[in-house]
């Protein structure tokens, strides 16, 4: 899969861009705060929907816009396929697969990315939101219909916790039974988010096992997933989760009523991530941080080429080279190697390895220009 055309209106500083992409390595170039990251976080949101660096979507409608628009157009081998999502201010956002009109959840089943960034070093080292994010990511990328479970979760968990709230201030003979209601919806969904995650991360530990294993020199790296109020085995099955959440639920209901929010559920889950069996949120070097994170993406990359009937994930390295010592650039430059299609992006051109030579676009006060 490659993106042959991204066109983008009203998204963050771009009021109106348009890039025609090759297949092979394109390359955007610039001062930092021009719009590069901008451009490459479209794409990311065609495959997640969602952006790496802010959760919602008014922060990626553009300043005096009341909408924001991304348009690409993928190839899939000889059949090309366009996309397009508007985000709206007020209302609904739309979505589009070859001028029809879908679900915007319906988007990522046809555009497949994996971005590398600096806020990668979150997940190793930042708080439990950014590893629940790198794993829903991971999830949607692999399962593009838990697009709409996520969404409807958090629709659930919006309306539960404003119910906990309600009942915080009333009586112990509160009515319970709307809470009984949502508490069902809650647990289906909580169930198939958390047997999703534990099966996804399952089938990729291979990949950035190996990819570390090349990047560190043979140190051995493994996860455990923490859910938050309830044992999660790894080999659960999802209505085995279910009743272990529905338990959680029934034993956490006095405190989550007194605080008038969820204290369980995959909302509040975190990975943690080991090195040599010791956690590599607190033990890892700088080092050993950085090629964690690679491994996270390398491995992402490798999963999704082999088992996607997409073929090839869209690589995009958002300046990531200025943050690699020269053994971690070249290592990472010969797994890029065999992908369709590379985005580069970089403040400083000299940064970007000579084996990633390709098209290159100039990017000022969000324009983009084409050399």
């Amino acid at each position: 899969m490659w993106i042959s055309q991204l066109d983008l209106v009203g998204w963050r500083n771009h009021d109106q861009s348009s890039l025609t992409f090759t297949q092979g390595t394109n390359i955007l170039v610039g001062p930092n705060g021009q719009g590069k990251t901008n451009v490459v976080e479209a794409v990311r949101y065609l495959s997640t929907l969602g952006s790496h660096r802010v959760g919602g979507s008014s922060a990626l409608i553009g300043d005096g816009h009341d909408r924001a628009t991304i348009f690409g157009n993928l190839r899939h081998g000889d059949r090309d396929v366009s996309v397009g999502i508007t985000l709206k201010r007020t209302g609904t956002s739309d979505a589009t697969v070859s001028g029809n009109s879908v679900k915007i959840s319906e988007i990522p089943r046809w555009v497949s990315a994996v971005m590398f960034a600096p806020e990668d070093s979150a997940i190793i080292r930042g708080e439990p939101g950014f590893r629940r994010q790198f794993l829903d990511d991971l999830v949607v990328g692999a399962s593009p219909a838990m697009a709409a479970t996520y969404a409807d979760f958090d629709k659930v968990l919006k309306q539960r916790n404003s119910l906990l709230k309600s009942l915080r201030s009333q009586s112990r003979g509160a009515d319970l039974s709307t809470l009984e209601v949502w508490n069902a919806s809650f647990v289906s969904l909580a169930a198939d988010i958390v047997s999703h995650r534990l099966q996804q991360w399952a089938a990729i530990l291979p990949d950035v096992t190996a990819a570390y294993e090349n990047l560190a020199t043979g140190q051995h790296i493994t996860a455990r997933y923490l859910p938050k109020g309830f044992v999660a085995d790894e080999g659960a099955s999802r209505e085995d989760l279910a009743s272990v959440i529905s338990v959680a639920l029934d034993q956490a209901a006095p405190a989550e009523r007194e605080r008038g929010m969820s204290l369980v559920g995959p909302q509040r889950d975190d990975m943690e991530l080991l090195i040599e069996g010791q956690p590599a949120r607190t033990h890892a070097s700088q080092g050993e941080m950085w090629s964690l994170a690679l491994s996270l993406r390398l491995g992402t990359a490798s999963w999704l080429k082999a088992d996607k009937p997409s073929g090839d994930p869209i690589i995009m390295l958002d300046d990531v080279f200025a943050e690699l010592d020269s053994r971690r650039r070249a290592q990472l430059v010969s797994a890029m190697g065999h992908y369709e299609q590379i985005i580069v992006t970089s403040a400083v051109e000299e940064d970007i390895p000579q084996e990633l030579s390709g098209r290159v676009f100039d990017v000022l006060a969000g324009a983009v220009m084409p050399r």
